[in-house]
This record gives C-alpha cells, structure tokens and sequence, in this order.
C-alpha cells in the first residue's frame, strides 16, 4: 500500500508544478501581448503627402492686423498677423456624410502641414490659434496667427519725408527646401492690411501692399522657394514740419533782424544774435531724441546745418562792421549792411532749393 501512496504523491506533485507552468507561461504571453497593444502606432498622415518626387505646391498669403514699434535706429519693426497656406492631401479627401458638413477640422498634430521661416526674424515667430480645414477634394486650408519682430533696411536719407518698405520674407524650413515649393495665394494681392490697424502709428500711413515669389540658393545645388511680402509706407511730416521747421525758419528769420538795427545800437545787436544762436542750439537738444541717430546726413541734418550757418552770419556781420566803424568807415559799413538785407534772405532761399533738388531731385 505504501509503494502506491507514494507513487500518487509524487503525481499530484508533478501535475502541481505542471499546473503552475502553464499559468506562468499564460501571464507571460498576457504581460507581452499587453506590452505590443500600448506600444502607439506611427501616424503616416504626419509624413508628407507622395507627391511622385515633386515638390508639394503650397500656396500662403499674409493678412497684417497691427505693425508697431517701427525702430529706424535699430532697423527693426514688429509685426501681427494671420498666415494663411493652402495645399492638396489626396489622403485627406472624404465624402461628406451630409449636405452640413462642407469641411473636416484637424489639429497640427494629427495631420502633415508645412513648417514656415520668417527670414528676416531677430527671433523665431510666434505662432498661435492654429487652424486645418480639410475639404472633400482634398485642399487643406491652414492659418495661423503670427507674431515676429523683423529687421528691416530703412533709407532715411530724405527723413522726414521718406518714404519705406517693409519686408517680410517667408520660405520652407532647411529641412523641407525639397519637399515644399511655395507660391503667393492669390498673386500679388495676397498680401492685405485691415484700416485701422495703424491707428496706433501716428508716424506712418501705408500707400500698397505687394507680394512675389523668388528662388533663392539652398544647401548645394538645390533652391527654395521664398515668398517676400511688402508694405509701402510713407511718413506723416506734420510733426517735423510744424514743431521742427516753421520754428527753426522763424529763428533764422529773427536773426536778421540785426540787419535793420542802427550800428550804434551794437548791444542790441549782440543780444538779439547771441540769443537766437543759443536757442537755436538749445533746440536742437530738445528734438535730439526724434531724430534718427544714423552715420549719414539726412534732409533734416542738413537743414539744421544750413540754420546754424545763416544764425552764425549776423553776428559775424556785426562784428565786421562795428570794426569798420571804429576804423572810419562808416560808408563801406552801411554799404553793407544794406546789401546783406538782400543777400542773406536771398541766399538762404537759394541754399535750401539746391539741398532741396539734391534729396529729392
């Protein structure tokens, strides 16, 4: 009897161990089938569409909604506004399930876009409220709104009445040069700017808008596409004309004055030609920070120049002939005291009419 019990125990022995085998082996294949299903599945929506080895035809325009802080200093503006890009994604296109649904709404993250380089950014752009409408055929329209602070060339050689042009240049990411060829969604007129968005620009008023397309040299052999958008801009001389050129001309003008003085009255003469020579100065202190600080004379520069010069004249009038009197010659010395009524007003006039031709002829 003993031989059998045993020979039992050892068999409920090994169909235990048997038993805790195949349970193991079961939790085995549970935990790696588990681990295969939550291990995510790569999107191919986020790769580019096959476009046969083309490069994929993307359409952008830009709508401006505020351009602040124009620095002509640092070269430099900023700009707010929405991108919009238009393209075709065969593997988006769907049947509208009714007559309502004229459009499908995607997130950037679920669905391939291109990825857009402001050249001329001191910093990357901004990008927010992001927006894909897919269409039946296919047509994604993309929009963003955009914020950039730009660098930008500003002639100022006729400040203040100049006239600029505001660049903002667009082209694909390095990576996407060969992938992307981008165009101007509606031509020329792809670029837009709503009325009042420059109300906080007393400065400036905008005078057109345009937009091209150019091929530019990549990396090697290869070109990318870059879309440039400009605004034409014109400056509002009102301020320089009423608050810096009426005054300066006034000054000049009461400097002349010496002029219809009799010479004995010399310390008339001196106040009215040392006061007006250190207002002249003084002024042009005050309206230091309006001016543009650049390393070439503009309109305004040279103008001022011209002031000084004229201011300066008086007073070494005076002092030429208060010594010709003194010398006993009183004729030579009224001689040209009248002359210089004449001369210098007409000289004045003449040297701002040869500046005037050389800015703007």
């Amino acid at each position: 009897m003993r031989p059998r019990r045993n020979v039992a125990a050892i068999a409920t022995g090994v169909i235990a161990i048997a038993i805790v085998l195949v349970c193991s082996s079961g939790r085995v294949r549970a935990a790696s089938t588990s681990a295969l299903d939550s291990t995510p599945a790569v999107n191919s929506l986020l790769s580019p569409p096959n476009s046969d080895g083309n490069r994929i035809p993307v359409a952008i325009a830009l709508r401006v909604i505020n351009i602040s802080d124009v620095d002509e200093v640092r070269q430099r503006f900023s700009m707010v506004g929405y991108l919009i890009a238009d393209w075709k994604d065969p593997r988006l296109a769907f049947t509208p399930r009714a007559g309502w649904e004229k459009f499908r709404t995607y997130s950037t993250d679920q669905v391939w876009s291109p990825h857009f380089d402001f050249v001329n950014g001191v910093v990357p752009h901004l990008a927010s409220d992001m927006t894909m409408r897919v269409y039946p055929d296919g047509t994604v329209r993309y929009s963003e709104r955009s914020s950039a602070e730009l660098s930008n060339i500003f002639h100022l050689r006729t400040f203040p009445f100049d006239r600029q042009t505001l660049e903002i240049l667009i082209h694909p990411m390095v990576a996407e040069g060969r992938i992307v060829e981008f165009s101007t969604l509606g031509g020329e007129h792809s670029i837009s700017a709503e009325p009042r968005v420059y109300s906080s620009l007393a400065d400036w008023q905008v005078t057109g808008t345009a937009a091209s397309v150019e091929q530019i040299p990549g990396i090697g052999d290869e070109s990318v596409s870059q879309v440039s958008f400009t605004l034409s801009i014109a400056r509002r001389s009102n301020f320089y004309l009423w608050k810096v050129f009426v005054p300066l001309l006034l000054m000049v003008v009461l400097s002349w004055t010496v002029f219809w003085i009799e010479s004995s009255e010399l310390n008339s003469q001196v106040d009215i030609s040392a006061t007006t020579i250190l207002t002249v100065i003084a002024f042009a202190f005050a309206i230091q920070a309006n001016l543009p600080k650049v390393p070439y004379l503009t309109f305004i520069d040279v103008f001022f120049l011209v002031c000084y010069l004229f201011v300066f004249f008086p007073a070494i009038e005076i002092t030429v002939l208060h010594r010709a009197s003194r010398s006993g010659h009183e004729i030579f010395a009224r001689r040209v005291n009248r002359l210089s009524r004449i001369f210098v007003p007409v000289a004045f006039v003449a040297a701002n009419v040869l500046i005037v031709a050389c800015y703007f002829g």
